[in-house]
């Protein structure tokens, strides 16, 4: 058994198939590192995806938050000011939710810190409608859609989603990314897409911070 319990791993190792995703200063401003991203099939569906990063002889092995999905992709930024790349991981969910999950990881000095997750953003915002209007609560402030052009036949309760997708943002004023958040909202069913509920988040090693928050219709005038 102890036999078998070593082999397996060698033999998934050996299965996997890594791309190289970029490269930069990732764990210090002095030495290059290499990113791959490392899957265990070869379908548009991946499972058991890991990241990995290459610095001279040392090797890091990151198995990230949802390490399954389609089109799995990383890119490399300073989200922190510190100087260093940090790394943004993204993969898709498929179907017709199209949700998508991300984490930003820093490895400053070789320690691994996942700076943000969003399978672990707590959702909080509220929303109603009001005639053709959606009105949703959140962080103390009030925002709105609108719907007139949605499908208003049914039971009109309104829904926000958890973290449909998120991407990352370039502030020049900062001199660093920072990360856009988008939640859906819909009535009665995900299909009526009205919009998205917006956040712009910032990022530091001790965690992240809202700091802007605002809609994005989803129909064209």
């Amino acid at each position: 058994m102890k036999i078998f319990h070593f082999v397996l791993p060698c033999i998934m190792a050996l299965l996997s198939t890594c791309s190289l995703a970029g490269s930069g200063f990732l764990i210090d401003n002095q030495q290059v590192s290499q990113v791959y991203i490392c899957t265990q099939n070869k379908s548009q569906f991946k499972e058991n995806i890991s990241i990995k990063v290459k610095t001279g002889d040392e090797e890091i092995r990151i198995v990230p938050t949802v390490n399954y999905g389609y089109e799995p992709s990383v890119f490399l930024g300073d989200f922190i000011g510190n100087g260093l790349n940090q790394i943004f991981y993204w993969v898709n969910s498929g179907g017709s939710g199209a949700y998508s999950s991300s984490q930003v990881i820093s490895l400053q000095n070789g320690k691994q810190i996942t700076i943000y997750d969003s399978e672990n953003f707590k959702n909080t915002a509220k929303a109603e409608l009001r005639d053709n209007l959606v009105q949703i609560k959140y962080l103390n402030n009030n925002y709105y859609l609108d719907a007139s052009f949605a499908d208003l036949s049914e039971n009109k309760n309104v829904y926000i989603s958890d973290v449909n997708t998120v991407m990352p943002v370039y502030n020049g004023g900062l001199g660093k990314y920072q990360i856009m958040q988008f939640q859906k909202v819909y009535i009665d069913y995900t299909a009526n897409n009205i919009g998205y509920l917006t956040s712009i988040i910032d990022l530091t090693l001790d965690g992240w911070n809202i700091v802007s928050v605002g809609t994005l219709s989803n129909f064209g005038y």
